[in-house]
């Protein structure tokens, strides 16, 4: 007997005479599209959000950044960046300080970066995101993230002051045995004023709602750093997801000179490294629904053996051996889960495709939102699907259904044929 003799039997054992297919075989059939579907949802949700996340954080940041060891400021930044540039790479001076800003009465903390107009496209591409307003970094002017703006009630040409950390501190003297003084009384301390000239989106809700950007020598002038001076140089390269060489030719430069050089990948390695170990924990936790549907595989198979009982020890009269029925019914849990995985894999691209108008219509007729931007940095969910992903999820799953179908199979090939021909 050939294989396309247990093929038949096979699929002639999942349906009986009258129906396309049994109840019990489509139930079965159904968790295993179910568990499927779930876990490509979720494995692309996963892979899209870190790979957003990865995409916003390189936007949001340099490739690579330079920073002096003492840290504290770089007063010639154009001679690491003639060094950067010899090496392959492009650089800007930039200054990253926290601010208060002050709009009526009230404070709000915010994250202050001072750029050079003429290599902001080096550093930050604030201008590719702009809202409303202009792109400028003139004297006097700042740009802010559109939440900033929101949160603090202002729009374009409204003042803001922001009160600069170092320089309130240089009022207070604090001698560590607990007694606070004023430094100088007869010194008054003044805010700086600014004027809104543009906001900006990034689509990172962290950066956006925390990020006041400013002409480089006004950041100088408000953290009383030396004039053009920077906290830290911003470096980008071609491939940042490559950039090993140019971490390497730059560490052996500048290294010995007292900078401290860092990749994007480092200065975000534990939330990277906590994206991934949370997408291997989903994939491994969803794979038991799919675990699940395979001993449903298996419970039909075993109702499939006793209701073909007489069938079966006919076809081992007839002269069927152990490894036909065995193969006959573990073809069968892989017919189920061959087209269990086939259907789980359209519904769960189907549904990672309408995602957002999932999401929309949830959050229109529910109110419920389980996505909200302030929590996720997001304003839609992401989502990717990986082909090696998808694969993995097929495989492993028609795998599972394959193996579920092994105990009634062996109970199958070990029934003994004049007793099975007694039964009724």
């Amino acid at each position: 007997m050939n294989l396309r003799t247990e093929l038949f039997l096979a699929w002639r054992y999942l349906k009986p005479k009258r129906n396309a297919v049994s109840v019990i075989t489509l139930i079965s059939l159904i968790g295993v599209m179910l568990g499927v579907a779930v876990l490509i949802v979720v494995i692309a949700v996963m892979t899209g959000f870190t790979e957003e996340m990865k995409d916003k954080i390189l936007q949001t940041m340099a490739h690579i950044q330079v920073f002096d060891m003492r840290r504290v400021p770089i007063k010639n930044p154009d001679s690491l960046i003639k060094t950067i540039k010899e090496a392959g790479c492009e650089g800007a001076p930039v200054v990253n300080r926290p601010a208060l800003v002050q709009r009526g009465k009230n404070l709000f903390p915010k994250e202050v970066i001072g750029l050079t107009p003429a290599m902001t496209l080096e550093s930050i591409p604030v201008d590719k995101f702009i809202t409303s307003g202009s792109f400028s970094l003139e004297k006097g002017q700042v740009l802010m993230g559109s939440f900033t703006a929101r949160e603090l009630g202002v729009g374009i040409g409204d003042k803001i002051i922001i009160h600069s950390p170092e320089k309130i501190a240089k009022m207070v003297n604090y001698d560590g045995k607990g007694k606070i003084n004023i430094t100088d009384t007869k010194k008054v301390y003044l805010p700086n004023e600014f004027e809104v000239a543009g906001t900006f989106s990034m689509g990172k809700y962290d950066f956006d709602s925390s990020t006041i950007i400013m002409n480089i020598d006004d950041s100088d002038e408000l953290f009383d750093m030396p004039w053009g001076s920077a906290t830290s140089i911003f470096v980008r390269v071609k491939d940042p997801f490559n950039l090993k060489k140019e971490l390497s030719i730059l560490r052996d430069k500048l290294g010995n000179q007292g900078f401290d050089v860092y990749s994007w990948q480092e200065m975000n390695s534990q939330f990277l490294g906590v994206l991934d170990v949370e997408k291997n924990m989903m994939f491994f936790l969803l794979i038991f629904i799919v675990l699940v549907a395979a001993f449903s595989i298996s419970n039909t198979l075993i109702t499939v053996v006793l209701q073909k009982t007489r069938e079966i020890g006919l076809i081992k009269a007839l002269g069927g051996d152990y490894g036909f029925i065995m193969r006959i019914f573990i073809l069968q849990g892989f017919l189920v889960g061959v087209g269990g995985t086939f259907a789980g894999s359209l519904l769960g691209c189907s549904v990672v495709h309408w995602r957002n108008n999932l999401l929309f219509a949830l959050r229109h007729y529910t109110g419920i939102d389980i996505f909200p931007a302030k929590y996720y940095f997001f304003s839609q969910l992401p989502a990717s699907i990986v082909v090696s992903d998808v694969t993995v999820i097929c495989v492993v799953s028609v795998i599972l259904c394959t193996i579920g179908a092994f105990i009634p199979a062996w109970r199958a090939a070990s029934l003994d044929p004049a007793r099975a021909l007694r039964y009724e």
